[in-house]
């Protein structure tokens, strides 16, 4: 079944200009919508950030307790009496 109408140029620039709206409609919407989405996700790195700095301090705590230890005498180390 061959249709004459499909051979036709016009046909061939309505489907670019489809495509084209289509595109264009889409990269529209993300580029609306992707302002939202940075200010949503502002909220977490700063959550983050924060977790990632009480973790440091912890680790810092650990190691200075574990660097006190290492300088205690050796009696102080010994569990056996």
């Amino acid at each position: 079944m061959h249709l004459p109408v499909l051979d036709s140029p016009l046909v061939i620039i309505a489907a670019l200009v489809i495509f084209i709206l289509t595109a264009t409609g889409v990269v529209l919407v993300l580029w609306i919508a992707m302002p939202f989405s940075m200010f949503g996700v502002k909220g977490h790195l700063k959550k983050m950030v924060e977790e990632q700095e009480k973790t440091n301090r912890l680790l810092e705590a650990v190691v200075e307790s574990m660097r006190k230890e290492s300088h205690a005498p050796a009696e102080m180390k010994e569990d056996n009496p």
